[in-house]
């Protein structure tokens, strides 16, 4: 989730900013809906391809840790990982703890890489692996939970919950936003745009529950804490770029998401509520 420029415009335009988001996000959401709606060969290449230039752009992001012979060592994993889970959801066996324990450690892993300072740097190795659990396991996750039952709704979900909170949050922080959220993470952010944010947020999720008819106490629970989850993912890609020095996430001469800086700035949200909802989900007994 990109971080939005939450103060009032003093102009009395649309900003060249809010003028670009919108034509990327006119273009990406349909590819991203008809992908999901077809799901097949076309949803396992769209989320393999997210997953593997997200992953380069983690190891540009952690350059000092991630050796010119260990950054490419990561993305032949992204596709595994994805077709371990296409084969878990073809064959009725969601329940992968391998990719759990991945999630385990790639989190792990990004935190640790939001508080490196000076030399206290992760050995490489372990920064490779990191960069792979914490981009493919959530790729993976989106692979696996589209081919359940009701996966393209509970998929919706996800993505309601997600860009329900960044589109809030943006418009109401740009309108109303004075108090900033973590200033020294991301200055633009503020509390104001973080309540708007929830709000959206639940609400888009709740209203794509609704009219998928799946609305449980589990379900209900889940979309009400996800916005939540989604403002702490974008912080964490933040500190990370934050500790490593770094503006944007986007691999230099391929920005695919303009406006929004890299792919990694544009789906920090998005991996930290797919890797939130699948486990509940999961264990929650609400996939089949």
């Amino acid at each position: 989730m990109t971080a939005p420029p939450q103060k009032p415009d003093s102009g009395g335009g649309i900003s060249a900013d809010l003028r670009t988001r919108a034509i990327t996000a006119l273009i990406a959401l349909p590819v991203a809906v008809v992908g999901l709606y077809i799901g097949g060969v076309l949803w396992l290449a769209l989320m393999a391809a997210l997953g593997a230039v997200g992953l380069l752009e983690f190891y540009a992001i952690t350059r000092g840790d991630t050796p010119d012979n260990q950054k490419h060592a990561g993305v032949p994993p992204v596709g595994i990982a994805v077709f371990v889970a296409l084969l878990g959801s073809a064959f009725g066996v969601l329940q992968t703890p391998a990719l759990l324990i991945i999630l385990m450690i790639g989190v792990g892993g990004a935190w640790v890489a939001a508080h490196q300072r000076g030399r206290a740097r992760m050995p490489s190795t372990l920064m490779t692996i990191a960069g792979v659990a914490y981009v493919a396991v959530p790729v993976a996750f989106l692979v696996a939970l589209r081919g359940s039952a009701d996966g393209i709704a509970w998929v919706m979900v996800i993505f309601a919950a997600t860009w329900g909170t960044d589109t809030a949050a943006y418009f109401g922080g740009r309108k109303w936003g004075k108090r900033q959220l973590a200033p020294r993470l991301s200055p633009k952010k503020t509390v104001e745009g973080a309540i708007f944010g929830v709000v959206g947020g639940a609400g888009a999720a709740l209203a794509v529950l609704a009219v998928a008819g799946l609305v449980s106490v589990t379900a209900v629970i889940m979309v009400a804490v996800a916005p939540l989850v989604a403002i702490a993912g974008d912080l964490l890609e933040s500190a990370i770029k934050r500790a490593y020095g770094v503006k944007d996430s986007h691999i230099v001469g391929l920005n695919i998401f303009p406006g929004h800086g890299g792919v990694l700035d544009r789906i920090d949200a998005l991996i930290m509520v797919t890797l939130f909802c699948y486990p509940i989900l999961l264990l929650g007994g609400l996939l089949s």
